[in-house]
């Protein structure tokens, strides 16, 4: 019978400190903060995107110096959606 005492309130309270010792290992390793890394950042297209931006300003150049040769805003969306309501869908 004293057995049976020392273990269930022995069990009990291994149990306990134990329990008690996991929350505070925890607690420990979530208030910790990795180092910051560097943020990477991806530049692959940097070299395509100024030559684009290169070739739209010498076009907005050629468009301003002659007015009359380009479409004005708006008139490209509006000859695409004139073509395309005469497509045929389905079968």
């Amino acid at each position: 019978m004293d057995f049976q005492v020392l273990s269930a309130v022995g069990f009990g309270l291994i149990l306990a400190v134990g329990g008690f010792a996991a929350w505070m290992v925890s607690r420990k390793s979530a208030s910790f903060d990795p180092p910051e890394k560097p943020a990477w950042r991806d530049d692959s297209l940097d070299d395509w995107r100024r030559e684009r931006e290169a070739q739209a300003e010498v076009d907005r150049r050629q468009r301003a110096e002659s007015p009359g040769t380009h479409l004005s805003t708006g008139q490209e969306e509006q000859q695409e959606a004139q073509r395309t309501t005469h497509t045929r869908l389905g079968g």
